[in-house]
């Protein structure tokens, strides 16, 4: 068996977990440019390109996400038998999910599932789902899939509309969709929200003002601070709509087929925390669809778990 460049491996693996070789070498003590030269070693050895160097930062190429998939998996048995047989390790759950799910449906609500497990490690990654292979690394993953997409599968976590979300004060000066065109519209730079939402309801939004903003959670955080009309994921907005901070002015609510699916395994390596998180998740989900109809958000056909 030839000898492979674990030293290298390991540094690319963080780098590519991590989207940086900044952050990488923070994790792993070196510096930027060991990472570099490190990563930049498995591409000559390997002829090809691991990563593409953008100004977003790193992006895998479809044999470096090949890579990372193997060395996130393998690294992740590796740590796992070391725990076991050092006796060391607690209960292990390994979570990756996109940001703005993690930040507003996940975060809030983990202590009703830590709450009788305080010896459990919890490692949640925020991001680009792609890269993980649960069946290989025992991974719960969460993904969003855009409506139209086959997408993995998995448990429906929840199937989404759109509808138009404020802060409170906003809303008492709006008296129904027409006022949408004297107000300043909150988007999201990689979704085209508010064209499916106008193509739906068949509504104008002539007129009306646009901020816009590089990640989904900032334009939920811009409605609860009365900077403009969003469209809110009703999953996503459950808890500010709960506690007051966001109020649906007005309908309609447009179906856009998003979804969010995990694809944690219900059985064989995942382990019993796995499979307890899995069934919390669709307990959860479940519970949230009562809770939006009991606040009047209008939801599209199915059923979380289905």
């Amino acid at each position: 068996m030839p000898r492979l460049p674990f030293t290298a491996l390991a540094a690319f693996e963080a780098a590519s977990r991590h989207g940086s070789m900044t952050r990488a070498a923070d994790e792993l003590g070196l510096t930027h440019g060991a990472i570099s030269r490190q990563v930049g070693d498995l591409e000559k050895r390997l002829r090809v390109r691991l990563f593409e160097r953008t100004p977003q930062g790193l992006l895998l190429t479809d044999a470096g996400r090949d890579l990372a998939q193997a060395c996130t998996a393998g690294l992740g048995r590796v740590q796992e038998s070391w725990d076991r047989i050092a006796g060391q390790g607690p209960e292990r759950l390994r979570v990756a999910a996109p940001r703005t799910w993690a930040a507003l449906w996940l975060v809030p609500r983990l202590g009703r599932f830590l709450d009788h497990r305080p010896d459990l490690r919890l490692d949640i990654e925020g991001g680009n789902t792609d890269r993980v292979s649960e069946a290989e690394a025992g991974w719960a993953v969460i993904r969003y899939v855009r409506g139209g997409d086959p997408g993995p599968e998995g448990a429906l976590l929840s199937e989404e509309s759109l509808i138009p979300v404020c802060a409170p004060s906003l809303a008492e000066q709006l008296s129904g969709p027409a006022d949408l065109s004297r107000q300043t519209l909150l988007h999201y730079q990689a979704s085209p929200d508010w064209s499916l939402w106008r193509a739906g309801s068949g509504l104008s939004l002539d007129g009306a003002g646009s901020l816009s903003f590089s990640e989904s959670v900032m334009v939920i955080q811009a409605a609860m601070a009365g900077q403009g009309i969003a469209l809110g994921r009703p999953s996503l907005v459950l808890e500010a709509l709960e506690a007051g901070r966001l109020v649906v002015p007005f309908g309609p609510a447009v179906s856009c087929g998003d979804r969010y699916v995990l694809t944690a395994p219900a059985e064989g390596r995942g382990r019993g925390v796995l499979r307890a998180f899995r069934h919390w998740l669709l307990a959860e989900a479940a519970t949230d669809r009562a809770r939006l109809e009991r606040l009047g958000v209008p939801l599209p056909q199915g059923r979380a778990g289905a």
